[in-house]
């Protein structure tokens, strides 16, 4: 504290703020209209995004703060395709010589191979921005990077599309997507939502009585 104001509070503030701004706009009101990220992301996630959701810690705060804010430096192109009353909407980071469009990814460590979520969303850009061509970043917090190239894909594509189709079929039925189980579970805020996770008593006894039932008589 100091003096009558709580500087904690007010800092807390000023990142909800500045996240609200810089963060990429979703419709939620209109289940028509899907972005690209929503349906490259868990279902259940994004469903609950949309219908019940919590807010991020402090720590998660300070992260989506410094990756949007990179995106915002940059030039940020929006755009969107059409599938009948469908509407798919994307964010693309630059587009590079009129020809190649480019999406960063703030990461902790570089990947030893793009993680799928990030290859649907770049070519739904490549799509809703009439592009062939594509470039995944991956950057971290100490400046390292690695790049991947990716080719505008119809099969994936498509299955971007089928996602988007059934997170808007469920936010219009009510309908909670089931659970897509995954290595992003285990960071996920609606975790508890989905698995049970009370821990087990460790106990000597519990053990031997495993092992003594395993043992040969």
């Amino acid at each position: 504290m100091l003096g009558d104001r709580n500087l904690r509070g007010m800092i807390e503030k000023a990142l909800d703020r500045l996240n609200d701004d810089l963060n990429i706009k979703v419709d939620k009101k209109n289940p028509d209209r899907i972005h690209a990220l929503e349906a490259a992301l868990c279902t259940r996630f994004s469903y609950y995004e949309r219908k019940d959701p919590l807010s991020e810690d402090n720590a998660s705060k300070v992260s989506i703060l410094l990756s949007h804010g990179i995106r915002n430096a940059l030039s940020n192109i929006k755009g969107e395709y059409k599938v009948d009353s469908l509407t798919l909407d994307v964010n693309a980071d630059m587009v590079i010589g009129d020809e190649f469009v480019v999406r960063f990814e703030i990461v902790p460590e570089l990947p030893a191979m793009p993680h799928p979520r990030h290859l649907l969303y770049l070519n739904a850009c490549l799509f809703a921005l009439g592009k062939d061509e594509g470039i995944l970043i991956y950057m971290t917090a100490d400046g390292r990077t690695t790049e991947y190239s990716v080719t505008k894909n119809n099969r994936m594509f498509e299955e971007i599309v089928r996602r988007a189709r059934v997170l808007s079929t469920l936010l219009k039925d009510g309908k909670v997507p089931i659970v897509e189980p995954s290595d992003l579970c285990l960071k996920c805020k609606y975790y508890s939502r989905c698995y049970s996770r009370e821990k087990a008593k460790e106990t000597t006894d519990m053990l031997q009585e495993i092992f003594g039932k395993l043992s040969p008589k």
